[in-house]
């Protein structure tokens, strides 16, 4: 799914990543080529439910695309 059509909530917006954490991620992504686990994104909605830190990491190693599960309203 390409960045531009994934909706960041408000809340997650706001939050800090522990830079350990991102460090890891991004170390991973630079060896791999992909992200250790999809995004959660609502089905219908595009609103990004889980995988934020992901997500950042992803825009800041300037991936094009990045794999999402998608998470279904009831």
């Amino acid at each position: 799914m390409s960045f531009d059509e994934i909706i960041i909530p408000e809340a997650f917006l706001r939050t800090r990543s522990p830079p350990e954490k991102m460090q890891k991620v991004v170390d991973f992504v630079k060896r791999t080529g992909h992200l250790d686990e999809p995004l959660t994104i609502e089905k219908g909605s595009k609103v990004l439910k889980d995988g934020y830190h992901r997500y950042v990491v992803a825009k800041t190693v300037k991936m094009e695309n990045v794999p999402v599960v998608y998470n279904y309203q009831k």
